[in-house]
């Protein structure tokens, strides 16, 4: 199904306002190193990296990215979960999503499962796929922003049960088990030590850091929800023999590992700046905040469910600066925009600032998926931690970064087609980069059904009452989700 996408007033006025200037940007050719490629065997969904204006796929240096399959993975499973009939399929906004195109969604997951599975070989685990003699082989070893990337699968593979209506509740829960734990084994097996993550090519600093706790997370949650109450529903019925052997650690040493982590975190910190200098002088691309925000979730709430006294003070300890960290970015002018977040950042004694002159949407989407969806920060459930009870402010803060954020999207972001544009100018939200980038627009729509609910600005239909102002908001939202959902739906056929 192909939807024609409905702008919003304020879309079509910005349309008009910029048409001299998108004439200039739609002739602009595709950026260097992205070209098209021969067809080759062995690969049966290749998600490009762009799509040209002629619809041509583009590949990134002549490779397919485990990023991108999995970045269209995430939008799937993430707009998938909303089709139900509470949500987009309501029967007042379109309830024949929550059919047909919910068990689609669903089965395109599992097929994006698989192909994203065939990334860990025999070999090990690889980020991309080169052409020779026309079949696609193994390129590059997959590093730790590909893995953490990949760990976000556990998302769906937790929501099964909203396909149980359309048969696929099983393989949803557990088709993906074997690679959430390949992933957790190649954590520990080939990046954890000295109380850090060490990439490929044995680079250890922040974004190693961050990444490998990122991808700690989907374990964290495993074992959580293991533990918590009602979880003999579902991953209780595990043991914890079995657990350990799926995950390729046990719980002592997961706990033991969470301590030293927690301890290379601390000497990090400083509190002048509310951030931690992991000889990085404050400086972070949004997509390292981003992850080393979510794993903090990963390592307080391991040391509050399985620690002692002293773990759960530090616990604590992690969250408080975790929030601290967050709410500083948060209250800054300069580096949240009403169009946007700018791509780099940099705290300082004076708050944080700007670090660059681009907002990068696949960036923006991600940090703020880091926040609301999954294991995210608002989510604590009986068993976990309840720390966010203590400091009400940046569940509110988050909430408004989430309403002004899908603001921006609908005011400044989208094109005159309804997809989501690759960046923009920190400046003055000017247009600087329209081409159809796909983990852009798939980031987008994952961040977009898991975080619109988060604030005030957006609900689903059933508590829309009488807001005429709500309504359109949310529906304008939705269709948004939809048009860029099924955009990539087209990359599939």
């Amino acid at each position: 199904m192909t939807l024609t996408p409905r702008l919003t007033p304020t879309l079509l006025r910005r349309a008009v306002a910029a048409g001299m200037g998108s004439l200039a940007l739609a002739s602009l050719p595709a950026l260097a190193n992205y070209g098209t490629l021969p067809e080759a065997a062995g690969v049966d969904l290749p998600i490009p990296a762009q799509v040209g204006d002629d619809g041509e796929a583009l590949f990134y240096q002549e490779a397919l990215y485990h990023r991108d399959i999995s970045a269209v993975q995430h939008a799937m499973a993430s707009v998938g979960r909303i089709m139900r009939d509470s949500e987009m399929g309501h029967e007042d906004y379109a309830p024949e999503l929550a059919d047909a195109p919910m068990a689609a969604q669903g089965q395109t997951w599992l097929d994006l499962q698989h192909q994203a599975a065939g990334f860990f070989t025999d070999d090990g685990a690889v980020g991309t796929m080169v052409q020779e003699n026309g079949e696609w082989v193994p390129g590059r070893e997959m590093n730790l922003a590909d893995l953490a990337q990949a760990a976000f699968s556990y998302h769906m593979h937790h929501s099964g049960g909203r396909w149980a209506d359309h048969g696929l509740e099983n393989a949803i829960t557990y088709g993906p088990a074997g690679y959430l734990g390949a992933i957790t084994q190649r954590l520990y097996q080939s990046h954890y030590g000295q109380r850090g993550f060490q990439d490929v090519g044995s680079d250890r600093d922040a974004a190693s850091l961050a990444h490998g706790l990122d991808a700690l997370h989907s374990l964290a949650y495993s074992w959580v929800r293991w533990d918590k109450p009602g979880g003999a529903d579902d991953m209780g019925q595990l043991s914890e023999e079995r657990m350990e052997a799926a995950h390729g650690i046990t719980l002592e040493r997961l706990v033991a590992i969470s301590r030293n982590l927690a301890g290379t975190l601390d000497a990090a910190w400083d509190g002048d700046r509310q951030t931690y200098d992991l000889d990085n002088d404050g400086a972070y691309h949004l997509d390292t905040l981003g992850s080393l925000v979510r794993g903090h979730k990963a390592l307080y709430e391991i040391l509050q469910v399985f620690g002692d006294e002293e773990d759960r003070a530090l616990a604590e300890q992690l969250f408080e600066r975790k929030a601290d960290m967050t709410l500083a970015l948060l209250e800054s002018d300069e580096a949240v925009r009403d169009w946007g977040m700018a791509e780099r950042v940099v705290y300082t004694e004076e708050g944080v600032k700007a670090d660059g002159e681009r907002v990068d949407t696949e960036s923006q989407w991600r940090f703020l998926n880091h926040l609301t969806g999954g294991f995210g920060t608002l989510r604590e459930r009986d068993g976990t931690s309840s720390f966010l009870e203590t400091r009400p402010e940046l569940g509110e803060g988050i909430g408004a970064l989430s309403d002004r954020l899908l603001n921006a999207a609908l005011d400044y972001q989208l094109g005159e087609d309804g997809l989501m544009q690759r960046r923009l100018a920190v400046a003055d939200g000017e247009v600087i980069d329209e081409r159809r980038q796909v983990a852009a627009i798939a980031w987008f729509a994952t961040a977009a059904g898991n975080a619109y609910r988060s604030g005030e600005a957006f609900e689903r239909p059933g508590d829309w009452g009488d807001d005429a102002e709500l309504e359109a908001r949310s529906r304008a939202l939705y269709d948004a989700i939809r048009a860029n959902n099924d955009w990539l739906l087209t990359l599939l056929d």
